[in-house]
């Protein structure tokens, strides 16, 4: 078994076949100048290839199916640590196309196993008839284990992804609760505790705009208050504002590769892949 790395996962896949105890196939991807992407794997590959690719834009994607063509002698496990295009999981107007769906087809046209971590929503993950799921939730917890923090989800949504990281960091846990005082003003606090003067980590599966952790951060009256999750998009310069809004660290796993990825996944990918 050797393990192909795609353009978005690079040193999570070098994690990832370090812990399978087997070596990254040579690749070579370049683009050309009409912007088109360009892919061949190397190396000899086995008759089995682990392919890790986040999809985190379209060429993301394009790149993945390039992966896919190249090994089509393979058979193919599809390690996809964060699945792009999960949130469209419905048609909320009509004429729109679903997006995980068509992906979730494209992906499983090709990989006779696809293995992810903590999809979106449920909805998402029932487009897939392949998909083992992961869930990072865990490791955020045991990432605070031992420390005197409250874990808060953003909202009621959320709180069963926060449950499960509280339970393993041995924490109090809530959900913030919004409640609307008058047309300008909106009061944001969580729903049972009071985190006056303790240690807040507001927790969610992704963090793309971080508009409601800013939110949440400007209101609660927290001695301090960092922000957990499994896959950090920071789209839109959203770093520079949830440090601007006084969060004081941005905990986050690899499965997008960022400056706060603090969390590794590679020994839970790896565990699925060997199962």
């Amino acid at each position: 078994m050797k393990v192909v790395a795609g353009t978005s996962s690079p040193l999570l896949a070098k994690r990832v076949a370090d812990e399978l105890e087997t070596r990254l196939a040579k690749t070579t991807f370049k683009q050309f100048p009409d912007g088109e992407i360009y892919v061949r794997v190397e190396s000899e590959v086995d008759d089995e290839v682990v392919v890790v690719q986040s999809i985190t834009s379209s060429d993301d994607l394009i790149t993945l199916m390039l992966l896919f063509d190249a090994l089509e002698k393979s058979t193919i496990t599809a390690v996809i640590p964060y699945m792009g295009y999960a949130r469209q999981d419905k048609r909320f107007y009509e004429g729109e196309a679903i997006s995980i769906r068509a992906v979730a087809r494209f992906i499983e046209s090709y990989a006779d196993r696809v293995i992810s971590v903590n999809v979106h929503s449920r909805n998402a993950a029932g487009y897939f008839r392949k998909l083992e799921e992961v869930d990072a939730m865990k490791l955020i917890g045991k990432y605070y284990k031992e420390q005197d923090v409250v874990m808060v989800s953003p909202d009621f949504g959320s709180l069963e992804r926060v449950k499960r990281a509280a339970k393993a960091a041995e924490c109090e846990f809530d959900y913030l609760e919004k409640r609307r005082i008058d047309a300008e003003h909106v009061e944001i606090s969580p729903k049972n505790i009071d985190v006056e003067g303790r240690s807040v980590v507001i927790v969610d599966d992704i963090i793309s705009t971080g508009g409601t952790v800013v939110e949440a951060a400007r209101l609660l009256k927290a001695s301090s208050i960092e922000a957990a999750c499994v896959h950090a998009v920071l789209a839109c310069n959203a770093l520079n504002k949830l440090y601007a809004a006084g969060i004081s660290r941005v905990v986050a796993t690899d499965t997008i590769e960022r400056a706060v990825s603090n969390i590794s996944v590679a020994k839970l990918i790896a565990k699925a892949v060997k199962a």
